[in-house]
């Protein structure tokens, strides 16, 4: 009885055990709702995950609809293109450089004499083929508008949703970067603005009848060309040809009466007393006080001294030409292997224009304190400073200069009188240069400026369907010349580009290099161990150039041009012209096809080690151009 007590007993309890279990799991059943997922109901789900289908829905439908678009948000040249396909916007963009590069840029500045137009074209081309100057270039603004498109388009998903996120709060601007060529720019304003720009006068002494006076001093007009080619440069890269009109500056003189007026009663008698004569040898030079007075100038200190430019302008003009040799460089060639010496260098003399500077200052000087004492007639002698030549037989030796590592001619036959000058200029500028290892070339450096006052002449160009005259033709010849020296001799190129046309002289073609400062250039690396000497000279109508140095054992060969890509030249240009008489026709140069061509350049060395490489040159078609007479006279 007591067992079955027991057992009841625990079976009870059991029972109410399971019966409390039971409660509890059915009461969790009855509190949570089914289904259960991540711990959300279906009503939670509904509202977490709805809008995320909607926004990838979104972002799939954006990206459906720009696939072959610009995203909003992306402008190019200052202009929306956004929701725009690349052929729309290539087309809008193609009309704007095509304006640009055919009609270029016009501005009309704003002076005292009125209004004066000036166009800056892309490329001035002259009455033959190898007489162009390029200002401006538009080429490769496609690859900007590749840029801008490819914005939100390229990259991982992450990079993409980065750059379309961005879009929605701010806009990506894009620009096109074309070349400015600012030296060109500054030539041209220099020729076109020549006579219309007031210049401003300073105030001068002078003596009149016997009176000292003083002149008014003349404000005039600049232009600031730094300022204007930086809106060039912007107006450019946003395809702008709107015409851009520029006012002249005032350019006030830097001396005026007000600075002169303390030194009348000094000047007065620097004047009526003062002689100077300039002695050389057997040779004199007077200067009376009545010319001399108008070389008074306040210094920058505040006193009274000569007008610098004034004193050297006088010397260049009458006394420089009889006493003044330049320093003449020693000639070499090769003679049974060896270098030979065969004309001597010889020195050469300038005036010493400090020396005479500083003794006139000084009898300004000693003269001021007291104006009782009479100066009287002072006469200078003239010392002379001697030049020695760059290159000598002492030079040779001293960098163990003693092969020929390189030669070669070019002919200019059939050049004009003014081509003619400029080669001969430039080849005299860059003989006897000496080039260390390792050291670029650079033919703009060593040429240096191209202007009137370093000895070149200008040649006739077209613009706006008129012929002018501006300062080039020729120098390419020497940049030609030198660019075959550098492969005749295997040195690295560094910077060369060829003519925009095939050029007779230069034939055949693949093998010119153009140069306009500071680009193109054409630039070679002396890669030997030693020192190179270059030498040029122009005999017969030829250019002919030499490198010496060390032979290193490395030979080079230039293949025969590989010409295709012909295209036919357009019809003969006919223009204009009061240069010639009525009836008259004068035409320059045939015309040339265009072409492509490959040259490969190849370098052995001693060690066994090959370079090549290819140069491609790729030329436009050129146009015959005639000029009909308009003159009756």
């Amino acid at each position: 009885m007591f067992k079955h007590t027991l057992h009841k007993y625990l079976n009870k309890k059991r029972h109410l055990k399971n019966k409390r279990r039971g409660n509890i799991t059915n009461n969790q059943k009855d509190n949570i709702p089914r289904p259960i997922i991540f711990g959300l109901s279906l009503s939670g789900l509904f509202f977490v995950f709805i809008p995320i289908i909607f926004g990838i829905w979104a972002v799939v439908d954006f990206e459906i609809k720009h696939d072959n678009k610009f995203y909003p948000g992306v402008h190019v040249a200052g202009v929306s293109v956004g929701g725009q396909t690349y052929d729309e916007a290539f087309e809008h963009f193609k009309q704007k450089a095509d304006n640009l590069q055919n009609n270029g840029l016009d501005i009309n500045f704003e002076g005292i004499k009125g209004i004066r137009e000036v166009n800056i074209p892309a490329l001035s081309t002259g009455l033959t083929s190898d007489n162009s100057i390029e200002y401006f270039n538009t080429n490769g603004w496609e690859n900007d508008l590749n840029k801008a498109y490819s914005y939100g388009h390229e990259g991982n998903v992450f990079i993409r949703f980065k750059e379309q996120f961005v879009l929605l709060f701010t806009k990506k601007d894009f620009y096109f970067s074309t070349i400015v060529f600012k030296d060109n720019i500054n030539f041209l304003f220099e020729n076109e603005l020549y006579g219309f720009l007031k210049e401003s006068v300073m105030a001068e002494f002078s003596l009149v009848n016997n009176e000292i006076l003083i002149s008014d001093e003349i404000a005039g007009e600049k232009i600031n060309n730094e300022e204007i080619i930086n809106i060039i440069e912007k107006k450019l890269a946003q395809f702008d040809n709107n015409t851009l009109n520029i006012k002249a500056d005032i350019d006030l003189p830097k001396i005026t009466k007000d600075n002169l007026i303390p030194f009348m009663s000094f000047s007065e008698k620097f004047a009526k007393e003062t002689n100077l004569i300039f002695k050389y040898k057997q040779r004199t030079w007077k200067m009376s006080g009545s010319k001399l007075v108008a070389w008074l100038t306040v210094k920058e200190d505040g006193g009274i001294g000569i007008d610098r430019n004034k004193l050297e302008n006088y010397f260049s003009s009458t006394i420089s030409k009889y006493i003044v040799s330049p320093p003449k460089n020693s000639r070499f060639k090769m003679s049974d292997g060896r270098l030979v010496e065969i004309v001597k260098g010889a020195s050469g003399n300038v005036v010493d224009i400090n020396k005479v500077d500083e003794q006139i200052e000084k009898i300004i000087f000693d003269s001021q304190p007291d104006l009782n004492n009479k100066i009287g007639t002072i006469t200078i002698p003239l010392e002379v400073i001697e030049v020695e030549p760059k290159v000598t037989q002492k030079t040779v030796e001293k960098y163990r200069i003693r092969d020929l590592v390189g030669e070669v001619r070019t002919s200019f036959k059939g050049s004009s009188n003014d081509r003619e000058h400029n080669i001969k200029t430039g080849v005299s500028v860059i003989t006897g240069i000496l080039i260390a290892p390792g050291e670029e070339f650079s033919t703009v450096n060593s040429i240096g400026r191209v202007t009137e006052k370093e000895g070149y002449v200008k040649e006739m160009v077209i613009k706006e369907n008129k012929t002018t005259k501006e300062y080039g033709g020729g120098l390419c010849q020497v940049s030609t010349t030198l660019f075959r020296l550098a492969l005749n001799a295997g040195l690295s190129i560094t910077e060369r580009q060829n003519h925009r046309f095939v050029i007779n002289y230069y034939n055949p073609p693949g093998l010119d290099a153009t140069i306009y400062g500071p680009h193109p250039d054409l630039r070679f690396v002396n890669d030997t161990e030693g020192y190179l000497l270059l030498q040029a000279r122009v005999e017969n109508k030829e250019v002919i150039m030499e490198l010496y140095g060390q032979n290193d054992g490395r030979s080079a060969t230039v293949s025969k041009p590989n010409l295709y890509n012909k295209i036919p030249a357009p019809p003969t240009k006919y223009i204009n012209s009061a240069d010639y008489r009525i009836g008259t026709t004068k035409c320059f140069e045939a015309p040339h096809d265009g072409v492509t061509t490959d040259v490969l350049y190849t370098v052995n060395y001693a060690d066994g080690t090959t370079k090549e490489r290819n140069f491609r040159s790729v030329y436009k078609p050129w146009q015959k151009v005639c000029l009909v007479g308009t003159s009756y006279y």
